[in-house]
């Protein structure tokens, strides 16, 4: 008879193919524990999980998911620690703030390549145009800074709390007279060609930012409102009340498949300090009319999400049956 396979020596090249294969996160730490060679090809073809950023003023502190402790990580420049991070996007880009800087910038953590943000707005009061200082607190981004097609989002504290800006711009620019800036956005994020912000009472106003023909430094703003309550605008239906004592922060994000807009609503304890107390998850549905959506409950089984401001991501963990999580 012939001699059993020695599974443990498996060709790399194959092996990759079915770490690859394998959606599961459970399963590919299982498969990657059978022995030194599986868990070293494991390591080299990671699943497209997240590295986790905890910035802090002492330094910043990183984990990759399915990475362990010996995994290389991102070589952050120096400059960057105590950087505030305002928002990231795919492929290491984030908005940061740092003092040195005397501004905000572009900052990608794999390439270090940095593409410095303007520090002031334009605020047209005619006949005069002023530019102001504006301090960001959250961001999004529609592609990468090299693209044509790229444009940043910002909710903001000072004269003005919404702004736009794109390559070759001098300014970030505030939103046209008449269209609908909300004052108390809680999140932002960039979806199927639009910037979507959510307030407290869970309205919803999207923007389409378009670039001018000849023009690469001035945009045209379309927008939508989908309202809670009140008249003359988009209607949608509410979620669940906040229950006595209860506080509530809500976050956006696209869904795994992109297909779908995301609403998680973290539930907290204020007199506890702050303590979770349960999370709710909704997805957007728009009804045929147009003018009218509803937030549903969203299905988390298989899902795998992250929370943060302007820079949650949702992931599927391949096997529809298994539990969700939140982190």
């Amino acid at each position: 008879m012939a001699a059993a396979a020695d599974w443990s020596s498996l060709h790399q090249d194959l092996l990759s193919r079915i770490f690859l294969l394998i959606a599961c996160l459970a399963d590919r730490v299982r498969a990657s524990a059978a022995c030194k060679h599986w868990r070293r090809v494991a390591l080299d073809d990671p699943p497209t999980l997240p590295w986790l950023l905890t910035p802090s003023t002492a330094g910043i502190s990183c984990y990759r998911i399915f990475g362990g402790l010996d995994h290389p990580r991102p070589s952050i420049p120096g400059e960057v620690h105590g950087a505030r991070f305002c928002g990231s996007f795919p492929g290491g880009w984030f908005v940061a703030a740092q003092h040195d800087w005397r501004a905000h910038a572009l900052l990608n953590l794999r390439s270090g390549e940095r593409v410095p943000l303007p520090g002031r707005v334009r605020i047209p009061l005619y006949p005069i145009v002023l530019k102001c200082p504006i301090v960001i607190r959250v961001a999004a981004m529609s592609a990468p800074p090299s693209s044509g097609a790229c444009v940043v989002a910002a909710l903001a504290s000072g004269p003005t709390t919404l702004a736009f800006w794109r390559p070759g711009m001098d300014c970030w620019s505030q939103p046209p007279m008449g269209i609908v800036v909300p004052h108390n956005a809680q999140d932002l994020t960039y979806h199927d060609g639009w910037f979507w912000a959510i307030t407290p009472a869970e309205n919803l106003v999207c923007y389409k930012p378009e670039i001018n023909d000849g023009d690469a430094a001035s945009l045209t703003i379309r927008h939508l409102v989908y309202k809670s309550h009140g008249h003359g605008h988009h209607q949608m239906t509410t979620t669940t009340p906040t229950a006595p004592g209860e506080a509530v922060s809500r976050y956006l994000l696209p869904s795994a498949s992109g297909a779908d807009l995301l609403m998680v609503k973290r539930f907290v304890a204020p007199a506890r300090g702050g303590a979770t107390l349960r999370f709710e998850v909704f997805s957007l549905h728009k009804e045929q009319d147009g003018r009218s959506a509803s937030w549903r409950s969203y299905p988390m089984s298989g899902r795998l999400l992250f929370v943060g401001r302007s820079c949650s991501k949702s992931f599927d963990t391949g096997h529809a049956g298994s539990p969700g999580y939140i982190y």
